[in-house]
Formats: C-alpha cells, structure tokens, sequence
C-alpha cells in the first residue's frame, strides 16, 4: 500500500475535521436556523424541495425552492444550500463558494441524458450527499464537472452517466468516500493534481471496476485505482461507502470489524452491513446487534482460513449473512459460539469444515432459521457441558458428516428442524429433547420409514438418534413450515357403528353397518394438529349453521341429549381449526329416539 505525505495529511485532516452532520430532518433544521444556523459558520441556509410545486418559493424551511439551481442563484458566498430528497431533472452550475447538501443521497439529480449534471465554476465548494446520474453521451459531459481549486466532494453516488462519472481540470480539490457506479469512463482528472482520498485510514472512494484485494481486512484496497494521468486514488474502498453502519451512533465504518472495535460502539448497538462480500474474519468481543440486509448477499467470506465468525460474548444477535470458506481444520467453523444467551437467526452456513460449533458450556444460545448446507464436517456441533439451547426450525442438509453432533452436553433442544441427505443426520451420547410434544411435533429426517396412520403429520413410531439413547418421539412426515397451511386431523371416536343405550354401547357385532342411539350420548372427538395446534372443534346436528356446542380444550366431547319423539335419521358434523384458521371436518349418519 502506498505511504503518504505528512502534510496532505495534516491537511485532510483539517478539512474532515470542519465537515458537518448532515441533518436528518426540518425538525432539526428549524431548530437551527432559530439558534442562528449560519451554515458551517458562514452563512443562511436556504432550502429545496420538489414538492414545493405550487409555491410560494423564497427559500425558507416553509417555503423551499422547486429546483436545486433556484437555491444557488439565490445564495452568496458563505450560505448553505440544503436540498431535501426527490428527482431533480437539472444541469446545475455552482457559480459560488457554498456548500450544497444533499438529505442523505435522496435526492436523485439526473441530467437525463443531456449535458454536464452539476458544474462548478467557483472554489471552495463542498458538495455532498447527492445521487448524481445520466450526463450526457459525449467528451463534454460529466455528472460533475470542476473548473476550479479548492474544492470537496465526499459522499455522494455517482453513477450512470453517459461519458464521465467526474472530470476535473483545476488542482487542489479533494474527492473521497463517493461510490462511482457503471459510469462509461469513472473519473479523469486532467492536470493530476487533485486528490482522490483522505489518507489512511480514512480510505479514498468506491470504484465498482476495481478488482484489487483486501489483504489486512480494513475495507481498503492494496493497489491504487488510477484516475487519469498520473493521479489515484491511493486508498481505493473495497465496499461503497455507506454499507457498513452503527445504528445507534450514525458512524459509517470502511470494515465490519472496524465497526465493532470502535470506542463508540457499546453493548446493545446495531451494526447494519448492505449487500456485498467482505472478506473478514470477525471476532465479537461486544455484545452487539449484527444484521445483514440479505443473507443471500450480505456475505462473510473467510477466504479458506481460520474461523470465519467467532462470538466471543454474551447476548450478541448475528442475523442475515451468508458466512462461508472457513479454513479446513478441525475445529475451524463458519460460526463459532463461545458466549451465553446469543441468537444465531437466519444465515446460510455454507461451504465451511464445519458449519457452528457451540463451544464448551454455553448455555441459552438460540439457533433458528439457518440453511446449514454443503459443510466439510458437521452442520451443527454442540460440544461438552452446554445446555439449554435450542436448535430449532434449521433446514440441515448435504454436510459430510453429521447434520448435528452432540457429544456430553444434555438438556438441550432440537426440534422443528429439516434433515436432509447428512451422510449422517445426527448423532447424540448425551441426554437431550428431540421433539416439541405430540401437538406440535419434532424434527422431519428425510431417511424416516415409519406410518402416519390418522394422517396429522407426525409419525406413528419415534426416530432414533444413533450413540445413546434419544429419540424423536414425533418425527414430521413433512419438513417444518413456519406458515401453517396443512388442515388439522379430526375423527369421531364415539359413537361408532353399534347399539347405544344411554351412552352404553351393545350388541356391536349385529350394527356393523349403522348406529343407532337411544337416550344421551357423549360424542367423543379426536383432533391434532402438528404445526399450530387446534383452536377450537364446533359440534353441529344435521344442516344447522350454528354450532350446537364449541369444545376449546382436550380431550374434545359433547353430551348430546336433545330428545326426539320418533327415531329419524341424523348426521353428526364436527369441525377442527387449528391457530392458523385451516379446518377439516368428520361426520357420521346415526339413527336417534329421545
């Protein structure tokens, strides 16, 4: 990596040090500007917003500009120019020294195919917090061009232009932590005496044509990215800028890691990582929140060594990444688990020796709605000493060895699960609870043989777990949904075809066909449902819409004794919901007299 001029630093410094926060609402604004906001010390802030359509415009949080070149050409030197987010269609020239602020990159300034978006004619110019995208096609256009010195542009996209993303013909300005996407030609600075970062470690900006590698881990990149001429970007950011964020503090961090060491950061903070790939190995000292915005492209990638996330306190919450390549020793894993009461929630584990390993004596860990697939060893390894864990609702399948291995940790969970296609599903010497009861159920094994005779979903003979003594006394027949779509089952057991006399059942052998009932009886019900359990079963008598009785709790009975003067046929309806309102139904044709 390239090493740097003390005094650019010194410089750089000075200048990151004078920027500002961008506010984040006209609450704040307003706030301000009665305190006597002056713009970074300097002037008013004048303001624009697209939806101003109507007027009246001068400026005013109250009555902003329609158009971003209204607020500069009402400006002076000094003043700040805050545009609100919306889709500005303008070619903008800055002809003063101001600062031009965008509300977080919301608002999208497009030249729409036509011209130079946003030209600079003046110095001393910040411009910052801008979508910048569609110049125009030809040598000329840019969707920011920069005729003079002494200017800042940070934070913003750029991208989608026709020609340049930037072009600069004057020296002495400072560009760094914007992202430059799918422009035809990135950036080119004519006289290479600009600079395109802010030292190190503050990095330099995102080029998402760069294809240099991340070697120490900090979110920058070992090789220049080159900017026309002689000039680069020294310290080119391996993610744009922006995808790693604190929640609670604001800060943007170039590194996951960054994110979770810095002095800011305290137990309880969210840390929010976009799509990407980041080639970190994480070690989570604070117990943070750490969520990925899409565990299909949010990804921790180990790069084939070590550990690729190690949890190494109590109450961290690691959510919605793809966390993969771990090295191949032993006791390498995707995820190691070495802290009390943490949740591992909806990642894929894919691709490591093995997948998590629960190391000695945690206690309290919840690992839910994980894919756990293609690992070198185990899916899941819970080690010696750990209890009270729950393992539940993990699709588990294609891990060379074992989709879970328990070895000496009892009092544990694991339920709800998926297994499919481990050359062994799951192993286990200790003592631990397979399943979630009779209503609800255990874990579906794709190897599982036995019957499901009255067809509630759950198997009639228990699935043995190999090297002690466990059981899943309630396999699934199908693989664990979360939404409950299956119907409940429901059966009549009482009566049944045979002689009623006051509820007591005679001569069955001669009413093989039909059932006959004279005086009360109690209809007797059975009802399950493996997923989200019965509600409520309804009792109804021929064709009559409201029930005759409603039965919430197990076992499930009504004592019918509305008598009839003559027998007459009848037909016994009963109706099951589960919690997740699917019904099923049973009936049967009897014969009744009083």
């Amino acid at each position: 990596m390239y090493h740097y001029n003390p005094i650019f630093q010194s410089m750089c410094t000075f200048l990151i040090a004078g920027l500002f926060i961008i506010p984040v609402s006209a609450n704040v604004f307003q706030e301000q500007q009665q305190n006597g906001y002056q713009g970074a010390g300097r002037g008013l802030t004048i303001y624009v917003d697209d939806n101003n359509v109507n007027g009246p415009w001068d400026g005013t949080l109250d009555h902003p500009y329609q158009y971003i070149q209204d607020g500069i050409d009402h400006a002076i030197d000094g003043d700040t120019v805050y545009v609100f987010g919306g889709f500005y269609r303008e070619n903008v020239v800055v002809s003063k020294s101001i600062e031009l602020i965008g509300e977080e990159k919301y608002p999208y300034l497009t030249g729409y195919g036509f011209g130079t978006v946003i030209k600079i004619i003046a110095e001393h110019v910040i411009l910052t917090g801008f979508t910048i995208s569609h110049c125009g096609s030809n040598s000329n256009n840019a969707g920011i061009m920069i005729h003079t010195s002494n200017n800042i542009i940070t934070n913003n996209d750029i991208q989608y232009n026709d020609y340049y993303g930037i072009y600069v013909t004057a020296s002495d300005n400072v560009i760094y932590h914007n992202n430059f996407i799918e422009n035809k030609y990135q950036a080119f600075d004519v006289i290479a005496e600009s600079t395109w970062d802010g030292g190190y470690p503050v990095g330099g900006n995102y080029w998402d044509d760069y294809n240099g590698i991340d070697e120490n881990e900090d979110g920058i990149g070992e090789i220049p990215y080159p900017t026309g001429n002689s000039s680069a970007d020294r310290y080119p950011l391996i993610h744009p800028y922006g995808s790693v964020t604190n929640a609670v503090t604001d800060e943007i961090f170039l590194s996951i890691q960054a994110a979770i060491n810095d002095d800011d950061t305290e137990d309880g903070h969210t840390i929010t990582v976009r799509e990407g790939t980041y080639w970190e190995h994480l070690r989570i000292h604070k117990s943070v929140i750490l969520k990925g915005d899409n565990y299909h492209q949010s990804v921790i990638d180990g790069r084939s060594s070590s550990d690729v996330v190690a949890i190494c306190a109590d109450d961290v919450s690691l959510e919605g990444f793809r966390i993969q390549h771990s090295g191949g020793g032993e006791q390498n894993a995707g995820i190691i688990v070495n802290g009390m009461d943490c949740s591992i929630l909806n990642n894929i584990v894919y691709d490591n020796f093995q997948g998590i390993i629960v190391k000695q004596s945690v206690e309290h860990t919840y690992i839910a709605n994980n894919e756990v697939t293609d690992n070198g060893w185990n899916g899941i390894t819970v080690t010696s000493g750990c209890k009270e864990n729950h393992i539940v609702e993990n699709t588990i399948v294609d891990n060379f060895y074992a989709g879970i291995g328990i070895s000496d940790a009892s009092n544990n969970y694991i339920y709800h699960n998926t297994f499919k296609s481990n050359r062994h599903q799951a192993y286990d010497d200790a003592t631990n609870i397979w399943d979630n009861g009779s209503a609800s159920g255990g874990n579906y094994w794709s190897d599982y043989t036995g019957p499901d005779n009255n067809g509630d979903g759950i198997g009639d003979t228990p699935y043995l777990i190999p090297d002690g003594i466990n059981k899943d006394l309630y396999p699934l027949m199908a693989p664990y949904s979360g939404e409950d779509t299956i119907p409940p089952f429901v059966k009549i057991q009482s009566p049944t075809n045979g002689f009623y006399l006051w509820g007591l059942l005679l001569f069955s052998g001669l009413f093989k066909q039909s059932t006959l009932i004279y005086g009360p009886i109690t209809i007797q019900v059975e009802a399950a449902d493996a997923q989200s359990w019965i509600s409520r079963v309804e009792f109804l008598i021929d064709d009559s819409v409201t029930p005759n009785f409603v039965d919430m709790k197990a076992p499930y009975s009504w004592k019918w004794s509305q008598p009839y003067l003559f027998m007459r046929k009848h037909t016994i309806i009963v109706i099951a919901y589960d919690n997740a309102g699917n019904s099923n139904f049973d009936q049967l044709e009897v014969r009744k007299y009083i």
